[in-house]
């Protein structure tokens, strides 16, 4: 049984019924006078804040704290105004490099919400994702080191040649008086190398088309390129442990209204990951109350891939003191190695996991 709190989480997810969702969040409050602050750090937790504020609102006031509301509705804003100075923020990079004739397509981040979501103020990111050709790396780095951006400490050290070697991203940093305003960060894969998700900026050649944001024209992934890459981050790389991650894939399997299918499932296999899609479109029906498309139906509620699932979501009801744990570790270690296929992927996660375990801990002594 999971706690009242995020029985409450689960029910700001909805998207089939709202306002029986929050009929039922009012009886669950009743009945169980839960715990306001833990409410809104498992919200917070999960990057769903503005969903969150959005079930309350349609609740009596009576059944919520006043300071929890106005709480939450100072976050929304906030959120608002980050995602549109991280969107103008965007354009000013994406205009610096395409002078040098570098393309950058963003993916996830004030795009996403946006595209899918209808309102970049209901999906809280931190900083703004774009995918790149490794052969513009170099150009990348003159250029943003020369207009001030800063980069991450991570990479201080390391020429273009080693971080290609160890790293598919290449992060960078505007600061103001040391304190960072703005993330970008540069991908040109999902995952560490180890991870086995290698997919290339001309992979996805054939996805890309014209998108408008504030009447700004720009270049974007097509829905389903989206939902491909989002699955390839949110299960191969994070392992589903964030309510936002199955929201943001509801609301891309509600926004392809002519997906291909096919071509999903198949990208997916070369990177022997396309349990990743069952997975998460069951947990998204679960979770959100959307349907399941019927030329994947059959293998989304297969008996493997609805326990895979179920065992992701009772561990998102676990709070974030838990990520530190052994526990944690191997379950998402289990759940890495039970998604893919092939036993040479077996050998190169259980031996990425182990790097990353260890540099971790390396990291914090």
């Amino acid at each position: 049984m999971f706690s009242p709190e995020f029985r409450i989480l689960l029910l700001s997810m909805r998207l089939d019924d709202s306002d029986a969702a929050a009929y039922e969040a009012g009886r669950i409050i009743e009945k169980s006078s839960p715990d306001w602050e833990q409410l809104y750090r498992r919200a917070e937790q999960h990057s769903i804040k503005p969903q969150l504020a959005q079930l309350i609102h349609r609740m009596s006031s009576a059944h919520v704290p006043a300071a929890l509301r106005e709480k939450l509705d100072i976050s929304y804003r906030n959120n608002l105004y980050d995602q549109i100075r991280f969107a103008d923020e965007f354009f000013t990079v994406r205009d610096l490099l395409r002078g040098a004739g570098v393309t950058i397509i963003p993916f996830k981040g004030f795009w996403l919400a946006h595209e899918a979501y209808g309102n970049i103020a209901d999906r809280e990111s931190l900083d703004v994702d774009v995918f790149v050709n490794a052969d513009g790396l170099a150009v990348i780095k003159d250029l943003m080191l020369k207009a001030g951006y800063v980069e991450e400490d991570t990479y201080r050290r390391l020429d273009i040649e080693e971080i290609k070697k160890d790293f598919q991203e290449y992060n960078f940093d505007r600061q103001e008086e040391d304190k960072n305003v703005f993330h970008i960060e540069f991908h040109w894969g999902i995952c560490p190398p180890g991870y086995g998700m290698n997919i290339r900026f001309d992979d996805l050649s054939g996805q890309v088309t014209r998108g408008t944001f504030q009447g700004r024209e720009l270049e974007v992934f097509t829905p389903v390129a989206q939902l491909l890459l989002s699955l390839l981050h949110h299960g191969g790389k994070d392992r589903f442990v964030l309510l936002k991650q199955v929201y943001d894939v509801a609301l891309l399997v509600r926004s392809c209204k002519e997906t291909d299918w096919d071509w999903l499932v198949e990208e997916l296999r070369l990177y022997n990951a396309d349990s990743l899609i069952y997975i998460a479109v069951y947990l998204a029906s679960v979770v959100t109350g959307i349907e399941v498309p019927p030329e994947i139906r059959e293998r989304v509620e297969s008996t493997r891939i609805r326990r895979l699932a179920r065992n992701r979501l009772r561990l998102m009801s676990h709070g974030p003191q838990s990520y530190h744990t052994t526990w944690f570790n191997i379950s998402n270690w289990l759940f890495r190695l039970r998604t893919r296929t092939g036993l040479r992927s077996g050998i190169t996660l259980t031996a990425a996991t182990a790097k990353a375990v260890f540099l971790k801990k390396m990291a914090k002594s």
